[in-house]
């Protein structure tokens, strides 16, 4: 049987070539948009996304293989990127906060399990700079990083108001997956330095910190681990030294058995910034009842994100792209705020560029006012839509990030 790294591999570079010489017109996918920006009144929270992949397709273009082959760039673009965020659209909205999550899919993808990129730290502190260029040019005028708690803290619970003419959208780093980490635990301190908020410790491969789910299961590699290994030795170090710097555990794409593991060791709130219901969605990412209600109990909070696909149990993502809507994230937060007993622990963490399928209803992160339709038709309460939508996660950023360096 082919391994999982050769199979990869060969069809990355096959891919590659293939769209390189090939006509984009010929595609049919659709490349998702934010020109159109639903109206909204000035409301003092309407969102704060938790999970977000603002600068994924500018990394990608950046990269050795995105100079190389600039059509491959476009492919991964306009054909699988059907979710959008753009920092002028998010403004006009209202949008409070965004958590840019940087994952370079060539550290986790290219260097396979248990052989984590030596290069990755330089590689995602690149992704940061990435960001931050943007942010002191193009987009000043619509967005501004937060670097520290006290910056947080200043920018949300210090006279907010979103018509101060110098309002801006927040925007903090967070890490997709510990290989940016390059199997060691040193760059930790640079990322709290920089101003890293959390870190989802696993992500698509078990990479010596936790077991995950394998994004290509039917393709084994030899140096896998089994599912049943959950943390490992390192993977206690990474919390330890997470904890003791002030950056925050998350716990999405961990297995049953590594969540049980970090339940163990942690000793902080964890967030699980985008995750499912294993009742309402039966996909290996999702969560059990009794781990989303000890995550809460730990004061805690659980990000749902806007992908139907994973939140409901559709017979396949084409049935999920034709059917699946807002309507499958407002019956997963509904479940989640009655099984955790608590309107405070939820928030919203989208995923929204990160190459996952388009709702039926809502393809850009501006028109979150939809969700808030609904939401308000199922809780009947604003000040709840505000805390669902916002303040929740505000508030546990708040109480929980801190920066011990």
């Amino acid at each position: 049987m082919i391994s999982r790294r050769k199979f990869i591999r060969s069809s990355f570079l096959l891919g590659a070539g293939l769209f390189s010489s090939a006509s984009l017109d010929l595609l049919t996918g659709c490349s998702a948009s934010c020109d159109f920006v639903q109206p909204v009144k000035k409301r003092k929270y309407v969102l704060a996304d938790i999970h977000n992949h603002t600068v994924l397709n500018d990394w990608v273009r950046n990269t050795p293989i995105g100079v190389k082959f600039p059509m491959l760039a476009d492919f991964a673009q306009d054909f699988f990127d059907k979710t959008s965020t753009t920092w002028k659209s998010s403004y006009e909205a209202g949008v409070d906060l965004i958590c840019t999550a940087h994952f370079n899919p060539f550290d986790e993808w290219i260097s396979m399990p248990l052989d984590p990129n030596p290069s990755a730290p330089a590689n995602t502190f690149r992704m940061m700079d990435l960001l931050e260029k943007d942010l002191n040019g193009p987009s000043a005028k619509y967005a501004k990083l937060i670097r520290t708690p006290e910056e947080f803290k200043n920018h949300f619970y210090k006279g907010y108001d979103k018509n101060d003419p110098n309002f801006r959208i927040a925007v903090l780093h967070s890490l997709e997956g510990g290989h940016a980490l390059g199997g060691r635990l040193e760059p930790l301190k640079e990322f709290a330095r920089r101003g890293v908020v959390l870190i989802t410790i696993g992500h698509f491969y078990n990479k010596g910190i936790a077991t995950a789910p394998n994004a290509f299961p039917f393709f084994p590699d030899a140096n896998s681990v089994r599912p049943k290994q959950g943390l490992s030795p390192f993977g206690r170090e990474v919390i330890h030294e997470m904890e003791k710097l002030g950056i925050i555990v998350d716990v999405t794409h961990a297995t049953s058995t590594a969540l049980d593991d970090i339940l163990k060791v942690s000793t902080k709130p964890l967030i699980a910034t985008h995750i499912s219901a294993k009742t309402l969605g039966d996909h290996a990412y999702s969560f059990h009842d009794e781990h989303i209600q000890e995550i809460v109990n730990r004061g805690g909070i659980i990000g749902i994100p806007l992908y139907p696909y994973m939140l409901s149990n559709y017979a396949n993502i084409k049935d999920a792209e034709e059917y699946g809507s807002l309507s499958d994230v407002v019956r997963t937060i509904r479940y989640v705020t009655k099984i955790s007993n608590s309107l405070k622990n939820i928030c919203i963490g989208s995923d929204f560029g990160g190459y996952i399928p388009r709702l039926t209803d809502m393809n850009c992160l501006c028109q979150v006012n939809m969700l808030r339709e609904l939401l308000v038709n199922e809780f009947g309460n604003e000040e709840i839509i505000d805390d669902i939508l916002a303040k929740n996660v505000i508030d546990f950023i708040g109480n929980n990030w801190k920066r011990n360096i």
